[in-house]
């Protein structure tokens, strides 16, 4: 008997599908080796039939009208036709650094862009190239942080000066890391995969052409010379809001050695395509470069014209003077303000003492080495040079680590020489980070108020006023955008601590609902599942008659219960 149903039910499912016939053309003719991305392994050239009610034909080089179509309300006895275009090389290229005298996007000028101890040089091959010194040169390209690589390409000259260890050519963030593995091709997916080519593919001394073909899930090609010399699985990627970041990656594996003509496409070039950009390159022309000189003429006439006019105003206006009254600020605390601010908490970043945003000037590693003398200050009065190299540079040479070493804190120092109250000293056998009065950083301040905040070792635990502490917590998570393992301890000896002088005030009833708010947005801040605290939020909006706030509290919470277990919160808030 329940053989027979399975037979039935079989035949059924087999008279109910529908067959869809379909083809892909370019200009009228078949296009050859097509591929459909519901159809994997499937290549197709000409008419062929599907049963997927769903179909998006892909080919590397072209792109399709429709890229996808849905079958359901398709009665059309004539074949499924998708029209097959060729892309133009410059189509989908979001960087394009000929690396010629400047580090300019020819793709987009206004790009915000910082860059350190980048040098050129006159090369035979390319006229002009930049040399990049191994350790301390990069180029960060902040506009293109919110790129989404969903196919991605990487094509660029590379004349190394060694190709022993790792050298980055471009890299973004925890997305991935494009360089050379002692002489091999590596295209890294930080924390799921390393992808090498299988033999050495670059020389020092010697002009490579190089280029990455990224597929994600799909398949990775490298590139020589024009020449396919390797095509391997692809991992999955993740995609990050972190800056490009050219001749470096978040790991400081710095490029050494000339480089020219980096290129960036959003979607995987063809083979083709490859060996067009090796034969003769790409050829960019910003359009602003043709206006400029309009522009600056422009400028210049507005600029006679405002004068003439003030000058004349000046000779028919007898003159006024206006006196103005002094307005005195002063801090109500006393405190003077502060001319130079690291923080920490709600996300890295430096200012100078004019309050503007320096945090760019600062390399990955930069940023790496001045939160360890910032966190081991704070907990071990400083730290060895031994330890710094094993936690910065593990598996690098003794002589290779001082190197390092001294050259980034050189380079830190350079930014700070304005700042006479903030330095890097090394004494009793180790660096710390010192402030003086005219400069703040976030958790220096917090530790005034708790002693024993990242320092375990102290016996008594001692609180200072928890007003001063609650505006600071209050500023956000501490280093949101470092996922380093070891700045992981500092992290959860943070949060645990914290959570700890705090959680205690939820169960008293002599404070002021204000006050109280305040205790709770810091204790959500570090653990935005904490159900005490979102219960006593809830009570508090109700009692001030804020039902509706209460609501998208309570709605908030549900779903980021959701999203991190994956199954409702069936419990009552209220």
């Amino acid at each position: 008997m329940s053989y027979g149903q399975t037979s039935i039910d079989t035949l059924q499912t087999n008279l109910d599908t529908t067959t869809y016939t379909v083809t892909a053309e370019i200009n009228g003719e078949p296009l050859r080796d097509v591929s459909w991305k519901e159809l994997p392994g499937k290549v197709t050239t000409g008419i062929f039939n599907s049963t997927s009610e769903i179909l998006t034909p892909q080919k590397r080089g072209f792109w399709f009208s429709p890229d996808i179509f849905n079958f359901n309300d398709f009665n059309n006895n004539k074949p499924k036709i998708f029209r097959a275009f060729k892309y133009d090389i410059k189509e989908k290229l979001k960087v394009y650094m000929p690396l010629n005298g400047t580090v300019n996007n020819l793709i987009s000028l206004e790009d915000v862009k910082a860059y350190s101890d980048i040098a050129f040089s006159k090369d035979e091959q390319f006229g002009k190239v930049a040399i990049f010194n191994g350790v301390s040169s990069y180029i960060d390209l902040r506009n293109e942080k919110d790129i989404v690589f969903n196919e991605l390409t990487i094509a660029a000259w590379v004349k190394p000066a060694t190709t022993v260890g790792r050298l980055s050519i471009v890299g973004k963030g925890k997305v991935f890391s494009a360089k050379i593995s002692n002489g091999h091709l590596q295209f890294t997916t930080p924390g799921i995969k390393d992808h090498f080519s299988d033999r050495v593919a670059v020389k020092a001394g010697v002009w490579t052409h190089v280029a990455f073909v990224y597929l994600p899930s799909n398949e990775l090609c490298f590139y020589v010379n024009g020449e396919l010399v390797y095509k391997i699985i692809a991992s999955r990627i993740e995609q990050t809001n972190h800056s490009i970041l050219v001749g470096t990656n978040l790991w400081g594996e710095n490029y050494e050695g000339l480089m020219a003509n980096l290129g960036m496409w959003q979607r995987a070039l063809s083979d083709n395509e490859i060996k067009q950009i090796y034969s003769v390159g790409v050829s960019v022309e910003n359009e602003e470069l043709h206006i400029l000189p309009l522009i600056v003429l422009g400028i210049v006439v507005c600029f006679l014209i405002v004068f003439l006019s003030v000058k004349n105003r000046k000779r028919a206006s007898p003159r006024r003077v206006i006196k103005y009254n002094k307005i005195e600020l002063e801090l109500s605390t006393g405190v003077l303000a502060t001319h130079y601010t690291i923080q920490c908490l709600g996300g890295f970043k430096v200012l100078n003492s004019k309050r503007e945003d320096i945090t760019h000037k600062f390399s990955p590693k930069r940023r790496e080495l001045l939160l360890c003398l910032i966190l081991y200050t704070l907990r071990e009065g400083g730290i060895t040079s031994k330890k710094m190299g094993q936690i910065l540079w593990p598996g690098f040479s003794s002589a290779r680590v001082k190197n390092n070493r001294s050259t980034q804190i050189k380079e830190i120092r350079k930014v700070f020489v304005e700042e006479p109250d903030l330095e890097i000293v090394y004494s009793d056998k180790k660096w710390k980070l010192e402030i003086g009065k005219s400069s703040a950083i976030d958790l220096f301040e917090l530790q005034k108020n708790l002693p024993n905040l990242f320092n375990s070792k102290q016996d008594v635990n001692v609180l200072g006023d928890i007003h001063n502490i609650l505006p600071i917590v209050n500023s956000g998570v501490l280093l949101p955008n470092f996922d380093v393992d070891w700045i992981d301890p500092f992290k959860a000896r943070y949060d645990s601590f914290i959570l700890e002088i705090l959680t205690p005030y939820l169960s008293k009833n002599n404070l002021d609902d204000t006050y109280l708010i305040e205790i709770i947005d810091a204790i959500l801040i570090i653990d935005p599942l904490h159900e005490d605290a979102v219960k006593s939020k809830i009570e508090i909006l109700i009692r001030q008659g804020k039902h509706m706030s209460a609501q998208k509290v309570t709605e908030h919470f549900k779903r980021l219960y959701e999203q991190f277990y994956e199954e409702p919160y069936l419990k009552e808030l209220i």
